[in-house]
Order: C-alpha cells, then sequence, then structure tokens
C-alpha cells in the first residue's frame, strides 16, 4: 500500500510537471500568435480588437492552469486538495467514515487471478422532488464493462472484473420502465483489491446524478474561486517582482 501511495505521489508530481511545461507552450503560443495577428491587423481595429482579446484570455487561461500545476508540485498532492478541493455537504464526517468502511469490507465474491472486484456504492436520496417518477420501490440499474447489473437494492453490490479502468455506466428506472439518465464513470480497480464507485442518483429526474469513484467522491471538487484568487495573487506577485527588478 505505501508502495502504491508513494508511486501516486510521483505520478501526480511528474504530471503536474508535465503539465505546467504545456501549458507555458500550448498558452503562451497561443497568447503570443493571437497578439501578432492583432497587431498585423491593426488596420481594421474591430479584427484587431478581436485579436487582442483572444490573446488576453489565453493569457488568463494560462495563468490558471499554470497556477494550478505550481501550486500541485510546491504543496504536494494531499496539502493541495486540502485547501483548493472542497467536498460536497453531503459528506459529513460520519458519512465519510462509513463510505471508507464500505470499501475496506471484504468482498462478497471471489475474484480470478488478474481480477479485481468494482464495488458499487449506491446512495438513496433522502426525497424525490418529483414522487411519482420513481416506484416506491424503484432499484439502481449499473451497467459495468457492458454488462447489465440491476442491483437487488441499496447496499454495497460487487462485480469481479479485469484489473485496469473499468467503465461505470448507472442510472434509476423510471415509473413508466424507461431508463432515466444515466451517469457513467471510469474506475480504477487493481488485481485482488476492491475500487468503490458512488453513484449518487439526483432527486430530479431530470438530471442524471454522479457516479464517482470513491477517492474523487472523498476529494471533492476544484474551488474554482479559491484558484482565481491564488492565481490573482502569483500574478500579483510576479508584477511586484518585475516592478522591483526594473
Amino acid at each position: 500500500m505505501e508502495g502504491d501511495a508513494a508511486g501516486s505521489r510521483w505520478r501526480f508530481l511528474g504530471g503536474s510537471l508535465v503539465g505546467m511545461v504545456g501549458v507555458v507552450a500550448v498558452f503562451g503560443a497561443l497568447a503570443i500568435g493571437f497578439w501578432v495577428l492583432a497587431d498585423l491587423s491593426s488596420d481594421i481595429p474591430l479584427v484587431g480588437r478581436l485579436f487582442d482579446m483572444l490573446g488576453r484570455l489565453a493569457a488568463v487561461g494560462g495563468a490558471f492552469f499554470f497556477t494550478y500545476c505550481l501550486l500541485a508540485v510546491v504543496l504536494g498532492p494531499d496539502l493541495f486538495e486540502k485547501l483548493f478541493f472542497v467536498r460536497g455537504k453531503a459528506l459529513t464526517p460520519g458519512a465519510i467514515r462509513e463510505l471508507v468502511a464500505m470499501e475496506a469490507a471484504s468482498a462478497t465474491i471471489p475474484v480470478a487471478s488478474g481480477q479485481g472486484v468494482l464495488r458499487i456504492i449506491p446512495i438513496k436520496p433522502q426525497w424525490w422532488l418529483d414522487p411519482n417518477a420513481h416506484a416506491d420501490d424503484t432499484k439502481p440499474v449499473v451497467v459495468v464493462e457492458g454488462i447489465e447489473h440491476r442491483l437487488p437494492g441499496w447496499d454495497p453490490y460487487d462485480v469481479a472484473v479485469p484489473a485496469g479502468t473499468v467503465e461505470v455506466v448507472a442510472w434509476l428506472p423510471l415509473r413508466s420502465g424507461i431508463p432515466g439518465r444515466r451517469a457513467g464513470s471510469s474506475v480504477p480497480v487493481s488485481e485482488g483489491r476492491v475500487g468503490a464507485v458512488v453513484f449518487r442518483p439526483s432527486s430530479l429526474p431530470e438530471l442524471p446524478g454522479t457516479a464517482t469513484p470513491l477517492a474523487g467522491e472523498l476529494r471533492g471538487d476544484l474551488s474554482s474561486h479559491r484558484m482565481w484568487g491564488a492565481t490573482a495573487l502569483l500574478v500579483g506577485l510576479v508584477f511586484l517582482v518585475w516592478l522591483a527588478v526594473g
């Protein structure tokens, strides 16, 4: 387990470093290219302003993604996720402990060599915004690598799968019998181990809900407000250094 964690950390840092180089190359080339086009189009003010605006957008986008990659390298994956990712309100400390315990439980099915266990953890909504959309005994339906599984209830459900990345699609049948909106995800499953995916159906039948690997569920989503704030601070710091040096 420690070797896997160390390998994952190095992959994270390596990907972030590659991302920094890619951001500079791609967004830098775009910004410079648009500004060159703006200069060449100076005789046509409207076109020139359009290319200038596109160059500025490319520069701002590049600054955002460069900040993301830079902070990921400097802070490391754990601190970076703690500072810039936000968990959903449903993930209370008790809910987190319950999800972790569900993943840690022993597999309920045998697995062959080269296989792992995909554990589907469905979370039943506490209420339905449209109570007529689903039957009272509605149960999730999950397709794993093209094979459909009709879950017997809302308890965790194990499926033996080949080790690697597994494609999962989940939905709730509507009262009419037709499938509801589908949520999909790619879930990594290691040989001889359990990889969990959390399926959270939406309370509203017009929305698909989410199917997220447990690691992503516990990490949360990137806070754009925090990242834009960090980007502004980094740009401001670079500007102040440039003023001091100049």
